[in-house]
């Protein structure tokens, strides 16, 4: 006698509550986007990564690289609107309570002038300023670490002259908990020419690094081992656990009338750092909570690659 109830095509059922969660969430993301946020922090930093056993998607991909921006005279809640929204221009990396985090956003100043920054190469031609130092860091939220090489002046003693260097691609591993971000510096050392007719050469170049989107997506710990540092010559600082301290800020005293808004003074343990070949690389290992050594499991790594 057969079962009759085997034989039975299982009903298929709708999970009305997993509907209704995922509009509410499609909701919130639009709705986040679409009207400026007030600069009102929240008192801890909740802000979450979807790395790991988190991630949505076990796909590699490829993160566009956004070019800096004026925020000269923008408000503070214009400029953490422009945050946001580059932040879930990439939802499936980011938990749904993501904030600007007081820690590197609340020194802003609505209505500022901005640091402008430095390089012909971001001169425009219509008398504007430049595009404001430190609107990389908010319009680009992925790059977590992102290495501030500095290119030699085109002039001798013409500091205003002198570029800098942007990643010309950001590649994520979200399940793996890294991502790389690389830099083309070769390109740059064929581009650059002096007129004192002094080859460029590495040694030009200054490096230094700016872990403020770290520090806002709550990874507030860094280190580089020694042995994952390739083509680069690091502090002794650095080898140690380093507390992020990184920020956004506003300046009375830049030199400009009622001050500037700017990114914070560079942080010790992340400057010093020389390039000594091509291709170079290197390894920074983030934690949202002080690990027991710098050989611990990190929660993320984020690598620097120089070509």
């Amino acid at each position: 006698m057969s079962d009759a109830s085997a034989q039975k095509t299982p009903e298929r059922r709708t999970n009305y509550r997993q509907l209704f969660s995922f509009a509410v969430y499609c909701g919130m993301i639009c709705w986040i986007i679409e009207y400026p946020i007030q600069p009102v922090f929240a008192a801890a930093n909740q802000n979450t990564l979807l790395i790991g056993k988190q991630a949505l998607s076990q796909d590699s991909y490829t993160i566009p690289i956004a070019p800096p921006s004026r925020f000269g005279g923008m408000t503070v809640e214009e400029i953490l609107r422009l945050r946001v929204k580059a932040v879930w221009q990439q939802p499936l990396l980011i938990g749904i309570n993501y904030r600007p985090s007081e820690a590197v956003f609340c020194r802003l100043r609505s209505r500022s002038a901005w640091r402008e920054l430095p390089g012909d190469s971001l001169s425009t031609d219509d008398g504007e300023p430049r595009p404001s130092a430190g609107s990389e860091y908010v319009l680009n939220p992925y790059v977590l670490v992102a290495a501030t090489i500095a290119a030699p002046p085109i002039e001798s003693n013409t500091e205003a002259s002198a570029g800098q260097l942007f990643p010309s691609s950001l590649f994520w591993e979200s399940s793996q908990c890294r991502a790389t971000a690389v830099y083309d510096v070769s390109s740059a050392l064929r581009n650059t020419d002096r007129v004192d007719a002094e080859p460029v050469s590495l040694d030009d170049f200054s490096l230094q690094l700016v872990g403020m989107n770290a520090r806002d997506m709550n990874l507030n710990y860094a280190a580089v081992l020694p042995h994952e540092a390739d083509g680069v010559s690091l502090p002794q600082e650095l080898s140690e656990v380093v507390l992020i301290e990184q920020y956004l800020r506003h300046d009375p005293h830049c030199g400009a009338a009622g001050g500037c808004n700017e990114v914070g003074p560079p942080q010790k343990e992340f400057t010093g750092l020389r390039l000594t070949k091509l291709p170079a690389r290197i390894t920074i290992r983030l934690w949202s909570d002080r690990p027991e050594s710098a050989e611990a499991a990190p929660d993320m790594r984020f690598v620097l690659e120089f070509r």
